[in-house]
């Protein structure tokens, strides 16, 4: 970025509170363009729902610059399971209530899980976990059977037939694993995966934003090599308004599952309660 630009880009991490404090920082920062946020949909979707008072708003607060990269979960379980596909987990759950625990370690997994409970009808227990390196671990050990874990940390172990993948949380197949399937080709229109985008303050020039950030930044993205692209994962380039598309269209399923589930951190359900580090 710093090259495209001509000039020095200082990264400027503030963690925490599930991208809150970050976001926050941007929100009431001057609109010149000069400074950016790398938001995620926990920070635009999930928080707002999750949190009954946010120190921001993510339609009023900020404008969209582009989608950066799509990364979605999977629902992923110890090579022991006696189930291969979301189809037979959710029969063997119906079942008999109660068979599986799914483990969550992020807000987003939290709803993940949720949403497949409204639409497959069933209550899959979450276990919390305060971290994606535990929750992995503990699959691989057999101390949880199933886990809500991203794709770019599950696929290589999927590779080497130490984890199996049950389906995708995104609406497409991996280019570079298409024999993985979706949850939603057993449950039409379950979408609901990760992703990065690139918003500035609200007030920043279309002009900035638009233009020179897309033409010079955004824009070259997909040429260049990434780890995303290596596991097959789409990085993308879109510009404003679809970017706010697609965040309104990832919002209805959040706000749904949350309101139906009452699943907050400041008001957390007896089985689904994270505590965002």
């Amino acid at each position: 970025m710093g090259e495209d630009l001509g000039q020095q880009v200082v990264i400027d991490n503030r963690p925490g509170a599930n991208t809150i404090i970050g976001a926050q920082a941007v929100a009431k920062a001057p609109p010149d363009g000069y400074t950016l946020l790398m938001a995620i949909d926990g920070t635009l979707v999930m928080n707002p729902f999750l949190y009954s008072k946010l120190a921001y708003d993510p339609f009023k607060d900020f404008v969209p610059v582009s989608l950066v990269a799509l990364v979605p979960s999977a629902v992923v379980g110890n090579v022991s399971i006696p189930v291969n596909s979301i189809k037979e987990l959710v029969e063997k759950e119906k079942a008999k209530p109660g068979t599986f625990q799914i483990g969550i370690s992020t807000p987003t997994s939290q709803v993940n899980v949720g949403l497949l409970n409204m639409m497959a009808g069933t209550s899959f227990t979450m276990v919390p976990y305060r971290g994606g390196t535990t929750q992995i671990t503990g699959i691989l050990a057999g101390d949880i059977p199933l886990g809500m874990e991203s794709i770019n940390v599950s696929l290589p172990l999927w590779r080497d037939n130490k984890l199996k993948i049950l389906g995708l949380v995104s609406a497409q197949r991996l280019s570079l694993a298409p024999e993985i399937p979706t949850i939603a080709e057993t449950f039409p229109g379950y979408d609901l995966g990760i992703w990065q985008s690139i918003v500035a303050p609200a007030g920043t020039p279309r002009e900035v934003g638009g233009n020179t950030l897309m033409k010079r930044i955004v824009a070259p993205m997909p040429a260049a090599p990434s780890p995303y692209q290596s596991l097959g994962l789409p990085t993308v380039s879109t510009i404003g308004a679809h970017s706010t598309f697609h965040v309104c269209t990832q919002s209805v399923p959040a706000m749904m599952v949350v309101i139906s589930s009452v699943l907050s951190p400041e008001r957390p359900s007896r089985k689904a309660s994270v505590t965002p580090t």
